[in-house]
């Protein structure tokens, strides 16, 4: 079958298909081109062109293009999909075309690479329909001697799902499916006796013995999970029949057949026990991009998600892809998700988790009112452009590809880094923002690469877009990436002090002699000069640091960048975070590696010092930040521009004001600030009160006068006796 572009020398005679009768595929081919995919017409593949423009389902077919299309069928998905699939009617007499769209696709795609996917979507937009097609296919068309088994919820679900089986079965064209008379005719499971096909069912559970014994009971190479998160003990049941269908996959991979698991739902209760552990594994796996598409072959595109996947306590390092899909990825207006919210009388949580895809708390607490959280979750966006490095660390940008350099080379960037040992259980969050709004312009989760790689990596970062500072959280392996900082960058001409957040800067004020040494030229460094300032890199989580970040610095960042975080796995981790024992945390066995660096980023903009030393303008940082998610406009912007000009002002004279002896230059200096100060306003800038201000310099001059004295040298008079 054709997958991937390398796939079509494989068959010599394989065409692309643009005369099929099935506009849907013609469509989602057109909008993958748009989005920069390379490889966009695989699904309009034909591998036997004498088929082109013939009807599979006409009644003058000869015997030869009946067998032409029952090979076509087996070996070429697409064309099965296509131009042969039929779905039953809601309404009407007369069955519909299977409808490709980027949903369905994703998932037929991914399972055919034996890359476990879980489909989430909302609810009437055909998520079920799409995988029971995929079931038909492989039950009556691509398998021999292999089982099926499926796990819902209830007894009424699964009969509903076989009897949909069955309908689309008896769509198919008769030549392509033979019967046995002694193929079993329940509502519990299928059988294909023709190639010894065994579709096999099971439903929930209510004790975890029996949960338990169902997930053994199943020896399959094929595994669809439908609405796991509202199946009973799915923690149990899962594991164990993952496990019990080792030998089945691996023999159907020694025979070169079809197998994989497939989850689909629509979203859960994410502090439910099942809920949470679906909700875990499922956002714990690798978010779907059609840019996996232009992967070489099966194996490297194994590594990319592998890479990308970030993991859980609940599933630990499970390689899956997370297929989100939205009304509107799926094809769907906001007219019509209006109207299926007024037909369910859909409202509340219920509308949040069955139309649009939100995982709901019902008894936590989130640290964010409703709102922002809406605020947040509506801010989600595709990527503009997906960067996929050679050694396959994948970067979104949320910035047009076309833009991103010029973009990086006239602003300026802050790039928070959550640290971890990229193990497999927990990931490395890098997330980029604008230092003039806040937003998101790239973001990025590694979970399982070797560090050194990685670390230059964030070097060769750094060097390429030299606008862009570093914070790094300094925990587990962040001194790994120190080090090699701290010898990439010089090595090409950079300063790390102007490039990475370090207390020496930071404290400059009270490291005084340090700053002065950093300052000087860096060519005049020695070779070691970097080590002694090693553990001043990185921001250091305490408990008093780590509440000022999920306090003040969440509720503040939430409420003016909340409508630009933009990224999914941001969003998540964010909209994830819960109130524990009065201390704001992720969930148990979640994530926060995302949210954390997102973060770090903001919390450098308002609570870190001499920014200016790593080169951001303080007339343009936070200049475009509205309060409540508000844009602003030019005026405003022109008006906190000169409040910042203000400030510094301000604390330039009053750093004067410590050390001038002068009684008419301090009372020069002095009107200077009163009049200065009375013209700040009020607008989550620094506040200046004018009276400590002054009661600050004069001690200040006190004690450097005290300080004088003592250093000054006592005379033995009796000497000049």
């Amino acid at each position: 079958m054709i997958l991937f572009k390398q796939d079509y020398l494989k068959f010599g005679t394989a065409i692309i298909d643009l005369e099929t009768s099935n506009k849907s595929f013609l469509r989602l081919a057109e909008l993958y081109r748009s989005m920069g995919v390379e490889n966009n017409a695989f699904i309009l593949a034909l591998l036997q062109p004498a088929l082109q423009g013939i009807d599979p389902h006409s009644h003058d077919l000869t015997e030869e293009q009946k067998v032409m299309i029952s090979m076509e069928c087996k070996y070429n998905p697409w064309y099965f999909f296509r131009e042969v699939c039929r779905v039953p009617p809601i309404a009407g007499p007369n069955p519909v075309p299977f409808r490709a769209n980027r949903g369905n696709i994703a998932l037929i795609w991914s399972f055919l690479n034996h890359i476990d996917f879980a489909l989430i979507q909302p609810r009437q937009t055909g998520k079920s329909v799409s995988t029971d097609c995929l079931m038909v296919w492989l039950h009556y068309i691509a398998t021999t001697n292999t089982k099926i088994s499926l796990i819902t919820k209830d007894d009424a679900l699964r009969t509903e799902n076989v009897d949909r089986l069955k309908n689309i079965r008896n769509c198919l064209p008769p030549y392509l499916w033979v019967l046995d008379k002694t193929d079993a005719k329940n509502s519990i499971g299928l059988t294909y006796n023709t190639k010894n096909n065994k579709y096999m069912t099971g439903v929930a559970q209510s004790s975890e013995a029996n949960a338990l014994n169902l997930g053994r009971g199943q020896t399959a190479p094929i595994f669809h999970f439908d609405e796991p998160p509202f199946v009973s003990h799915i923690g149990t049941t899962l594991p164990a029949a993952l496990a019990a269908g080792t030998a089945a996959r691996e023999e159907a991979k020694l025979h070169g057949m079809p197998y994989g698991n497939i989850f689909t739902t629509t979203a859960g209760k994410k502090d439910d026990r099942d809920g949470k552990y679906m909700y875990d594994m499922i956002h714990g796996g690798s978010p779907w991009t059609e840019h996996f598409f232009d992967c070489s072959d099966t194996n490297a595109l194994y590594i990319l998600v592998k890479k990308s996947c970030r993991g859980s306590e609940a599933a630990g390092n499970k390689v899956i892809i997370n297929g989100t899909f939205s009304h509107l990825q799926l094809g769907k207006t906001d007219e019509w998700l209006m109207e299926a919210l007024s037909n369910a009388n859909s409202v509340g949580e219920a509308a949040d988790r069955d139309f649009f895809n939100r995982w709901t708390s019902g008894t936590q607490s989130s640290p964010l009112s409703p709102t922002l959280n809406g605020i947040i979750h509506d801010s989600e966006m595709e990527p503009l452009h997906r960067e996929i490095s050679k050694d396959s660390y994948m970067f979104n940008w949320y910035i047009p590809e076309s833009e991103i350099m010029e973009r990086m080379a006239n602003g300026h960037y802050i790039l928070g880094m959550d640290t971890s040992d990229a193990i497999g259980r927990d990931g490395i969050g890098m997330v980029l923002i604008d230092v003039r709004d806040l937003s998101v312009v790239g973001a990025g989760s590694i979970n399982e690469t070797n560090l050194l790689l990685f670390a230059r990596y964030i070097a060769s970062f750094l060097i390429k877009y030299l606008n862009v500072t570093l914070v790094i959280e300094r925990k587990s392996s962040a001194q790994t990436f120190i080090d090699c900082l701290l010898i990439e960058l010089p090595a090409a001409g950079i300063d790390p002090f102007k490039r990475v957040y370090n207390k020496v800067v930071d404290e400059a004020q009270v490291r005084k002699s340090e700053y002065a040494e950093i300052c000087q030229d860096i060519s005049s460094r020695h070779y070691d000069f970097y080590t002694p300032f090693k553990k001043s890199f990185g921001f250091v989580t305490t408990g008093n640091s780590r509440d000022t970040l999920f306090s003040n610095v969440l509720q503040n960042s939430a409420k003016n960048a909340g409508h630009l975080v933009k990224d999914k796995a941001i969003s998540n981790e964010i909209r994830g975070l819960v109130v524990k024992n009065g201390r704001v945390d992720h969930r148990n066995s979640g994530n926060d590696d995302m949210a954390f660096s997102w973060l770090l980023a903001q919390w450098l903009l308002t609570n870190g010092n001499n920014l200016h030393h790593y080169g951001i303008d303080m007339t343009e940082c936070m200049s475009l930040v509205g309060a409540n998610n508000r844009e602003i406009n030019a005026a405003e912007v022109e008006g906190r521009k000169h409040q910042v000009e203000l400030r510094k002002r301000i604390e330039d004279l009053h750093t004067l004001l410590k050390v001038t002896t002068s009684g008419f230059q301090i009372a020069k200096i002095e009107q200077q600030l009163k009049s200065l100060t009375r013209q700040t306003r009020s607008d989550g800038g620094k506040v200046f009160n004018i009276d400590a201000l002054l009661k600050e310099a004069h001690d200040a001059r006190v004690i450097d006068k005290r300080d004088s004295r003592r250093a000054t040298p006592i005379i033995d008079v009796s000497s000049l006796w």
